[in-house]
């Protein structure tokens, strides 16, 4: 247990960080599961422009520390081909 006034403080410090990177990647979260919902509609149009409203929150989430410049990047990758080969099948 923290002994100090600093101490104390940077664990209340820590604790708000951690909620509010919380509530960000719960977001991020969501608005990544209605672009993979209209995929599944194969509504390729709206899935597209969602994505691309998504794009640079998950750009800032990154800057954040939210979510790796790997994982980022996987993320986008996964979802840009799963729109393009909507068609395709």
């Amino acid at each position: 247990m923290a002994n100090t006034s600093s101490a104390k403080k940077k664990i209340r410090v820590i604790d708000r960080k951690t909620k509010i990177r919380e509530m960000h990647k719960n977001k991020i979260k969501t608005h990544i599961k209605n672009v993979e919902s209209l995929i599944l509609e194969k509504d390729q149009k709206s899935a597209l422009d969602m994505l691309k409203k998504i794009d640079p929150k998950l750009q800032a989430s990154r800057n954040k520390n939210i979510f790796s410049k790997a994982r980022i990047s996987r993320i986008q990758k996964r979802l840009n081909s799963r729109i393009v080969n909507i068609n395709k099948k």
